[in-house]
């Protein structure tokens, strides 16, 4: 599998110079390995090359891969759509959960909180994209959503994530990337106990570079890192 070290240092290099582009310190946006397509011993030949944060988007997926990798030091991100009735698979596990879309999640998450003492780190999904397949708080909504949360004693939310539109034209991307920024800096005046706009969760392989250059503290991706193509 050297092919996995190889795509690792590529992209590693493709981040360093979207950083240095954009004027921001060196280390400042962090990788996060969408795993989802590939088995656990690809994700241990990953993390041998020196990967630690691996996301995936199926909560039992998240589950068996964990439990196969139990004892490791690896860092688990869910990052996929989140149905109510598979959070005990999501949230013993996940470090950090990027999709919470609704409402209804929010407050599962403070029950979950209330029952077991731990909290689960969470970021806000925004619906950036104008797609309808996809989901997330409206742009309209999010600051009203972080005010009505942000003073839970129950919630650790980290910041906000947005996917753009899979189009050829770099400006529309940019442009929902953008105003994703600009929502993210405005929570800055929202926070409170529960609410620290820590992470920007945006760009994946095909655009990560304008995710940098616009703000993305974590980026997620996967077939460039994962595929022997390397793209």
């Amino acid at each position: 599998m050297e092919y996995l070290a190889r795509n690792l240092a590529s992209i590693r290099e493709k981040i360093a110079q979207a950083e240095q582009r954009a004027g921001r310190p060196a280390g400042s946006v962090k990788l996060c390995a969408v795993s989802k397509t590939v088995d656990h011993d690809v994700i241990a030949a990953m993390h041998a090359c020196g990967q630690n944060i691996f996301g995936e988007n199926r909560p039992q997926s998240l589950r068996d891969k964990s439990a196969a990798l139990a004892g490791t030091d690896l860092s688990w991100h869910f990052i996929g759509h989140l149905q109510s009735n598979k959070i005990k698979y999501v949230y013993p596990v996940a470090e950090l959960v990027h999709s919470i879309d609704r409402r209804e999640l929010l407050d599962q998450f403070a029950s979950w909180h209330q029952k077991t003492g731990k909290l689960c780190p969470v970021l806000l999904e925004v619906h950036i994209s104008g797609e309808e397949a996809k989901q997330g708080f409206a742009c309209e909504e999010i600051l009203d959503v972080i005010k009505d949360y942000r003073s839970s004693q129950n919630l650790d939310i980290r910041g906000l994530m947005g996917m753009a539109p899979f189009v050829a034209d770099e400006t529309v991307v940019r442009d929902c990337f953008r105003r994703l920024r600009e929502i993210f800096e405005r929570s800055r005046e929202l926070q409170g106990s529960a609410y620290r706009a820590e992470h920007l969760s945006m760009g994946m392989s095909g655009d990560f570079a304008i995710a940098i250059a616009e703000g993305a503290t974590i980026v997620r991706i996967g077939t460039a890192l994962f595929s022997e193509s390397g793209d």
